[in-house]
């Protein structure tokens, strides 16, 4: 057997540890790069493990010290369409995102070990699980808009429920995130530092849930809280010293206000419009991309925050469909990925984008998108949601807002800042911090004389 042969054979690892199934991306030559071959592998074993009663949880690992997956394989996609076989990149695109939506709907726990790079398709295996665990290594990024793609693998759908349309900056900019920032934005639910990861796995691999004859609602949410619980014991008590919340005040109102606008247009004009130098640095990042790939990914962010995941990542499929079959000569998914990838050319050098071509119409038209087979998006375990149903991360602006507004607790009066404190108050690694930013940007105390806080958009 030759070694193309057998690396093909071996891109996917799977081997059980104790009452866990740990799967292992293993294709260290193109950093797990994730292709049609792991993608065939993946899935089906997914599916047999969920019907299974002797393994409780899904890990999901690299054998490479450099990341876990750096993105979907599309050099090879480009490839085919330049060779007039838009059909692969096509299929490839469609078992991708099912895998997404299988990952997001999983019946039973998935922990993604988001060590190292973490990217555009490493992104999508990871941020629709329960349990995301960024490290000290971590470099988490969407970096589509570089190669004139847009953010996929379900993200126009996660992006959009971060906090203060960060989710927009971060991945229509390409903004590289460290171990840290991924954990504080929301990105992972959980940092642990790498040195910790092979005993935290050992922990976890031995947990057995409350009752594994009759794993009702209830015992499958305390099960659920006791992992949280055994992956906080490995996390630090405090952050560095010397660590700062990603984004300064300032920076956030910048964000979320350019992001709010009603178009990508306007967001641009927004930011030509401000005397911020932080709003001037994100208009330089912006205009270095496709500026079709920028107006594809806000709209498609847009529609997100209201769709389901699995209507969502049929959204995303058909427009990816849309933009394969493009003509070569005027397809930025193309050029970009030619560019960057095939022809391997360095910044600061772009390619030639495209003029402009109609978002909506990428979105919402058929061109060639008959050749995909219905159910576009299949739903294994008949699961789909609108939020997500777990967040064990840091503390949400929605969880705040519930608590200052009394929601949560019915509360006919306002809080205190020292009660916002308290009542998030726990050993999880960031909280404060998280709290801080939060009420900086939407506490307001004057109306109060400064002794209680209410919440403003």
């Amino acid at each position: 057997m030759s070694n193309g042969t057998s690396n093909i054979v071996d891109d996917v690892l799977f081997h059980n540890k104790n009452l866990a199934r740990v799967i292992s991306l293993n294709r260290p030559g193109k950093l797990n790069s994730l292709n049609t071959s792991m993608v065939s592998k993946i899935y089906p074993r997914l599916v047999e493990y969920a019907k299974s009663d002797i393994n409780n949880m899904i890990i999901l690992d690299s054998t490479s010290p450099k990341g876990l997956c750096a993105g979907g394989d599309v050099a090879e996609a480009a490839k085919e369409i330049l060779n007039d076989n838009s059909d692969y990149a096509v299929n490839f695109f469609k078992g991708e995102y099912n895998l997404n939506f299988l990952i997001g709907t999983y019946p039973k726990p998935f922990i993604a070990l988001m060590d190292g790079i973490t990217m555009g398709g490493g992104v999508g295996l990871s941020v629709h699980a329960p349990f995301r665990i960024s490290t000290d290594t971590t470099k988490l990024a969407m970096p589509e808009m570089d190669i004139g793609f847009f953010p996929d693998v379900g993200t126009t759908f996660f992006l959009p429920r971060v906090d203060d349309k960060v989710g927009y900056y971060v991945a229509l900019t390409g903004t590289v995130l460290s171990g840290l920032d991924a954990y504080m934005l929301g990105f992972a639910t959980h940092y642990v530092p790498r040195d910790r990861l092979g005993s935290l796995v050992n922990r976890l691999s031995n947990l057995q849930p409350p009752n594994q004859t009759n794993l009702s609602v209830s015992n499958q949410k305390e099960y659920y809280q006791q992992i949280n619980d055994i992956i906080n014991e490995f996390t630090d008590t405090k952050l560095p010293k010397d660590y700062n919340y990603p984004f300064s005040t300032e920076q956030l109102i910048v964000i979320k206000e350019a992001f709010s606008q009603p178009t990508f247009d306007d967001v641009l004009k927004y930011l030509v419009d401000s005397s911020s130098q932080f709003a001037k640095e994100t208009l330089e990042k912006l205009l270095a991309k496709s500026p079709t790939s920028l107006r594809v990914g806000f709209e498609l962010m847009n529609q997100g925050a209201k769709n389901s995941l699995r209507k969502q990542l049929e959204l995303e499929l058909i427009t990816a469909a849309n933009i394969m079959t493009l003509n070569p000569e005027i397809n930025d998914f193309v050029k970009g990925v030619k560019h960057k990838l095939i022809d391997k050319i360095k910044e600061p050098s772009l390619p030639e984008w495209s003029p402009v071509t109609d978002a909506v119409k990428l979105m919402t038209s058929s061109i060639e998108v008959g050749k995909l087979e219905k159910p576009l998006i299949h739903s294994v375990f008949n699961i789909d949601y609108v939020h997500y149903p777990y967040n064990f991360g840091v503390p949400k602006n929605n969880q705040i807002k519930s608590f200052i507004n009394g929601t949560d607790t019915k509360r006919s009066y306002l809080p205190t800042v020292k009660e916002v404190y308290s009542h998030f108050k726990s050993d999880k690694l960031g909280t404060e911090l998280k709290l801080q930013s939060t009420l900086e940007l939407h506490g307001d105390l004057q109306k109060y004389q400064s002794k209680y806080v209410s919440w403003v958009e």
